[in-house]
């Protein structure tokens, strides 16, 4: 499946849809970034929610997981 064809799906889903994709696609990342998240996915996702500055506040949450990963 091409990007836009993928895109084109993406747009389709629901709100809550769109928070799992985020869910996991944040998960896959942080694995490939060796970042261990444990449940805290689901956490940070539901958190930022119905938040407005939801991105703002994900990345600060990754960066004190990294922190803490770094410091471990």
């Amino acid at each position: 499946m091409s990007n836009p064809e993928l895109l084109a799906q993406l747009r389709q889903l629901s709100r809550a849809e769109k928070f799992q994709m985020m869910q996991f696609l944040t998960a896959e990342l942080a694995k490939e970034e060796g970042i261990t998240l444990g449940n805290e996915p689901a956490e940070i996702i539901g958190a930022v929610h119905t938040s407005n500055g939801a991105a703002e506040q994900l990345m600060q949450l990754l960066e004190i997981e990294q922190k803490q990963t770094q410091n471990v």
